[in-house]
């Protein structure tokens, strides 16, 4: 089974505010998962993104995990 990819940013930090916020609003409902950063490759921000718009080539991923 494969990363549950939530989100997609170009920003190490950015992406661990959302991942923060998702994690607390998980547990808030009682939800036994949780949010992390994670690396994603160029190729799938490609395959996201329309034709034409630079890409750079560092990219973070917001994924969900079961606790």
């Amino acid at each position: 089974m494969g990363k549950k990819i939530v989100r997609v940013t170009s920003n190490k930090k950015e992406a661990e505010q959302i991942a923060k916020g998702l994690t607390n609003s998980l547990q808030r409902r009682h939800i036994k998962r949780e949010a992390y950063v994670c690396g994603v490759s160029k190729s799938y921000v490609k395959t996201l993104t329309r034709k034409g718009y630079p890409i750079p080539k560092k990219n973070f991923g917001v994924c969900v995990r079961n606790k």
